[in-house]
């Protein structure tokens, strides 16, 4: 019999945020694995047009539902209360569904909150991307779990040390869709696609710009890009308030004439971008954030696409990356970071083989093989 997994999504979907690709990826990559999945979020203004379905590239092999409460965001979309109000909302109408559902359903969700459903009598699996509060009460809410599912493997060392029993505890880092991100176009013609010049070098920078409006590193792209002068940095991905910050970083480091920002792209037009760009770009700062909790879906994007990566040296990175398949600088280094471009730009020999390992390697990390772990575990 198949397992009934109900993926709770507290979020706006469809959403030009990262998570809304991995929610929309692991539904699939459940329901290929044997699951019957149905995603579950609250009903919420979007100014996105096509279905989940359309937006992510995901095969219509699973429910999607959306529950009415009240978008409390749309009129405090900053306020903390306001989100812990619609989180509220949400939970009670989907503990109000479930009160007389079968308890042999499994909940799936990403925030602790729903741990609480456990007290109906059903198994929570708790996927976990960040640990902003680790009190008591994060805890308590999260040894209700019949699951925790950690996305890298310091954020399972967090919840060892908070004497978690390891069995609970499984490592799934993000992944890819090697369909979208391993196909063959040649470099000029992605260019030529997206009206990008054919002479320049160009380094690309995929995804959001900030996350909880935190740098992402592209403040030290645009500063590396002094000592780079033949490289072209293009970003797609950001938000039009994120586009017009960096915009003005650039201009008053005076190379604005070779930076490129555009805004949200749905996946199959990020992997051109990716084939377009002789260097990729992910030089994350050192913050707890990026050192300890993130799995970033453009790293495996990256090394799918067969083009040689940059990125920072932190734990989360160096869980995947290394010497072998990317060139590692420290963080918070412009420097450095020009310097690898220079090295990447002048050793076509080392960039070939740089971006072979990877792509080699990144076979390990797809969307459907990530999934197929976590149903299997569910089973034991």
């Amino acid at each position: 019999m198949a397992i009934k997994l109900l993926y709770l999504a507290f979020a706006r979907m469809p959403t030009e945020k990262a998570h809304g690709l991995t929610i929309a990826k692991s539904c699939e990559g459940f329901a290929r694995a044997g699951a019957e999945v149905t995603l579950v979020v609250p009903k919420r203004a979007t100014p996105i047009t096509d279905d989940i379905y359309t937006v992510y590239g995901v095969e219509h092999n699973f429910h999607f539902e959306q529950i009415s409460v009240p978008d409390i965001f749309a009129h405090f979309p900053e306020s903390k209360l306001a989100h812990r109000i619609h989180h509220g909302l949400f939970l009670a109408a989907v503990a109000l569904r479930l009160l007389f559902g079968s308890r042999q359903t499994i909940i799936y969700a990403r925030e602790p909150q729903a741990c609480v459903l456990s007290q109906l009598g059903y198994r929570v699996v708790y996927e976990c991307h960040h640990i902003f509060d680790r009190s008591p009460r994060f805890f308590a809410l999260a040894r209700r779990a019949h699951r925790i599912v950690t996305i890298s493997h310091a954020l399972k060392r967090t919840f060892l040390d908070a004497g978690f029993d390891e069995r609970r505890i499984l490592v799934a880092p993000s992944g890819v869709d090697l369909a979208v991100f391993g196909v063959e176009l040649p470099r000029n013609d992605a260019r030529r696609q997206l009206d990008l010049p054919l002479a320049a070098k160009i380094a690309v920078y995929t995804g959001n710009f900030t996350t909880m409006d935190q740098d992402k590193g592209i403040h030290d792209i645009i500063l590396a890009l002094k000592d780079v002068p033949t490289v072209t940095f293009v970003a797609v991905g950001g938000r039009a308030d994120d586009i017009e910050r960096y915009e003005r970083e650039a201009r008053g480091a005076g190379v604005l004439d070779r930076v490129v920002l555009r805004g949200f792209a749905p996946q199959k037009e990020l992997a051109v971008y990716q084939k377009a760009a002789d260097m990729l770009l992910m030089p994350f700062p050192d913050t707890p954030h990026y050192r300890n909790h993130m799995s970033p879906v453009k790293m495996f994007e990256y090394m799918a696409s067969g083009v040689p990566i940059i990125a920072t040296d932190l734990p989360t990175i160096t869980e995947v990356l290394n010497r072998e398949n990317a060139i590692i600088i420290p963080p918070g280094d412009a420097k450095a970071l020009a310097a690898a471009m220079t090295d990447l730009m002048s050793d076509n020999h080392r960039a070939s083989v740089l971006a072979q390992r990877a792509r080699e390697e990144v076979a390990a990390f797809t969307w459907n093989r990530r999934s197929q772990n976590i149903v299997q575990s569910l089973t034991l």
